[in-house]
């Protein structure tokens, strides 16, 4: 499994977890649960691209909302995909492979700062920290979802889609992305971005590079 990128090409380089071009420097991310593989494409074929499903995930994010507004940390966790990571003795950035051994694997949720560098969280971590911060919300609301049309590379190549959270008395310094994917029927959340002086990004609906359709959710103040 490659490092998180949530943006196109001409933006990989402020990707949450940047998609380097050579195999021999990317963190060697492997997912748990594999999805099935899919064909390689010849040098001179396009890859085709099914956009992603928002109006599915738009049925699926009434769940989504009632898990913001009850602050529910338990089912973000579960719905959270937890990757393994084979640490290289060169990736100092990845804070849970500090003082082991090269060829450890370490697990967790990815998480990240937007457009920043992202890390493995243990998931008891990151249940404790998802409902700090769900506790926090003085009005937690979910504020819009979006969709990612294109192939974005990462952890899961693209399309994806995302819902938007924060507080609905002060989004601009309360917002955190949740990003989902859905294969077979099920749906899953490979990624958390935390979002601090760009929240206007995913707040606008104006970001093309976030994504390619917005839409504020259903009587969002």
């Amino acid at each position: 499994m490659r490092a998180v990128a949530l943006l196109s090409g001409a933006a990989l380089s402020a990707a949450v977890l940047t998609a380097c071009d050579s195999g021999a420097t990317e963190p060697p991310f492997l997912p748990d649960t594999s999805p099935t593989p899919t064909a390689t494409a010849t040098p001179d074929a396009t890859p085709t691209v099914t956009p992603a499903d928002l109006e599915g995930f738009r049925a699926f994010a009434v769940h989504v909302e009632e898990a913001v507004r009850s602050q529910d940390a338990d089912w973000f966790t579960n719905m959270a995909t937890v990757v393994s990571l084979v640490c290289p003795v060169n990736y100092p950035t990845q804070s849970m492979c500090e003082g082991v051994p090269e060829g450890t694997v370490v697990r967790g949720v990815q998480t990240g700062l937007w457009r920043s560098e992202g890390q493995l969280q243990p998931a008891d971590e990151f249940r404790a920290s998802t409902l700090q911060y769900l506790s926090s919300l003085a009005d937690p609301v979910l504020y819009a979802i979006a969709a990612a049309d294109r192939y974005v590379g990462g952890s899961i190549g693209g399309p994806a889609l995302f819902a938007v959270v924060a507080s609905a008395d002060d989004p601009s310094n309360t917002t955190r992305v949740f990003e989902f994917v859905e294969y077979g029927g099920a749906w899953s959340m490979p990624l958390v971005i935390h979002v601090t002086n760009t929240a206007d990004d995913w707040l606008s609906g104006k970001c093309s590079d976030c994504y390619d359709r917005w839409e504020r959710w259903k009587d969002t103040p």
